[in-house]
């Protein structure tokens, strides 16, 4: 079963933490995690990250550290990734599990012990998990509570390069119509033109769409770009996993002649 987003294991952990403070009654916080999201060069010198655990608590936590591999859904439809239970000896963790005191922090090593070369770039979830406090009152309920937290680790190396491109074939153009609020608290209603288009990344890295410029070339010649906000606002999901294809949807506030054409740029950093 695929999943929407990444960052919704994120949101689940904090769930978490909001359920285990209502069952212990009292300030509890927990652990937090980061980096988030982070990437390792298999070909660098350093081929490794840390993440640092930090106990925000009042109580001391144990926690448990595993890695799960992320399989993306190729298809511009439907939800994004599973997760599957890793195996493998690719991806070192270490410490696998740490005990922390209030305040305490802990570094976590992840690094990279499978091949030399990478035929695409590949994702896991470090899942830091903590286990169930003691506490009278879930004892007798009988309720079991885990937190889980989940981090990203996208895995590739340096000859890798994702390249987003446009499917022209895909492009729906429709005028919509737009209330707009003015200080005298008076509407006005507007056009404006919704484009939806397929974005391909054919290359062998994953890519992020905050990472390139939307380029619209009118029918008269005129250009203008659509670039980091602007561009992600509104998207369900701005991740491309190599070899995938994924749904763009933006609203111009302006309206589009027929004419119009769409290219893809990478932001030069």
């Amino acid at each position: 079963m695929y999943i929407n987003s990444i960052s919704l294991q994120t949101v689940l952990g904090w769930c978490g933490i909001s359920l285990m403070s209502l069952f212990l009654g009292k300030p509890v916080y927990g652990i937090e995690i980061s980096p988030m999201v982070t990437a390792l060069s298999i070909d660098s010198r350093a081929n490794y990250q840390q993440f640092l655990i930090t106990n925000n608590s009042n109580l001391t936590l144990p926690v448990e550290i595993d890695v799960n591999e992320i399989e993306f859904n190729p298809l511009a439809s439907g939800a994004s990734y599973k997760v599957i239970s890793e195996t493998s000896t690719d991806l070192l963790v270490f410490p696998p599990a740490t005990v922390l005191a209030p305040g305490a922090v802990q570094s976590v090593r992840v690094q990279w012990l499978g091949q030399d070369t990478l035929a695409n770039s590949q994702s896991y979830f470090i899942r830091f998990s903590q286990p169930q406090l003691v506490d009278d009152s879930a004892s007798k309920s009988g309720v079991k509570i885990f937190v889980h937290f989940n981090a990203a680790v996208h895995v590739s190396s340096s000859k890798q390069q994702p390249q987003l491109v446009i499917n022209t074939s895909s492009i729906q153009h429709q005028i919509i119509n737009i209330d707009t609020d003015y200080s005298l608290q008076k509407k006005q209603q507007n056009t404006s033109s919704l484009l939806k288009f397929t974005v391909d990344n054919i290359g062998n890295k994953y890519a992020t769409l905050n990472d390139y410029y939307l380029n619209i070339t009118e029918a008269d010649g005129n250009t203008f770009t659509i670039e980091e906000e602007a561009l992600v606002t509104d998207q369900i999901n701005t991740f491309f996993p190599p070899h995938s294809k994924r749904e763009v949807s933006i609203n111009l506030g302006r309206v589009l002649s027929k004419g119009f054409s769409l290219a893809i740029t990478p932001v030069v950093r």
